[in-house]
């Protein structure tokens, strides 16, 4: 659950705040621009990021180092060794936490909105993050709630950041459930054990997406 709500909290506010950024530019050249650099680094492998992460995160990583540098040596940790933010520093890799397709698809649910109520809103004087809160979230409902959906599915079934960095240590500190489902099924060879853990998450995942569509709904 802390994996679940951490990754949709970064799966929809950084990528929110970017292309409202994006989306208030007067130049549609500078948008184009703008948008093109967030979406680069998706051709990137994301194995490629992960073993990045794993040495930036190493005691003598890029991570530690800086901290050195700025005379921050204090804040120094194993970042994978620690039981007590192992998980957390496998969950918040990927700063600046920016999806392209988030981005993406919240540009275009901002990009629907009719040119006819942005008018209405300004000569109502709801302006800036007025116009934030009562125009632009709430016409961002439908792709809110498909972010929060795909990323409820995903993080659920995310098996290769704690396999790749940790495989579920130290101790069990990022053991999480995909992962003991591969483990009982291709190590152990408990197949029935791993198809009831597999069913388990499917109820949960199905469970979970049903809440989601009842508390953010659309207007549409």
């Amino acid at each position: 659950m802390i994996w679940v709500v951490l990754s949709i909290v970064l799966a929809v506010v950084p990528p929110f705040l970017v292309a409202e950024l994006i989306f208030q530019l007067r130049r549609a050249r500078a948008q184009y621009i703008y948008r093109t650099l967030f979406v680069l680094p998706i051709v990137i492998p994301g194995i490629v990021t992960i073993l990045l992460w794993r040495f930036l995160y190493q005691g003598d990583g890029a991570i530690n180092q800086l901290l050195e540098l700025i005379g921050l040596g204090s804040l120094q940790q194993l970042w994978l060794g620690n039981p007590n933010i192992a998980l957390y520093s496998i969950i918040l890799m990927g700063f600046p936490w920016i999806s392209a397709f988030n981005l993406l698809i919240f540009y275009s649910g901002l990009q629907s909105i009719s040119t006819e109520v942005l008018e209405a809103a300004r000569l109502e004087g709801a302006t800036g993050w007025k116009r934030v809160w009562r125009i632009d979230i709430p016409s961002s409902f439908p792709q809110l709630r498909l972010i929060i959906i795909l990323t409820l599915i995903g993080s659920l079934q995310n098996i290769i950041p704690p396999l790749i960095m940790t495989n579920g240590g130290p101790g069990y500190s990022t053991y999480v459930p995909i992962l003991h489902m591969y483990n009982v099924s291709t190590v152990n060879g408990e197949f029935g054990y791993g198809m009831s853990i597999a069913l388990v998450m499917f109820v949960v995942i199905l469970l979970l997406t049903l809440v989601n569509m009842k508390l953010v709904k659309s207007e549409s």
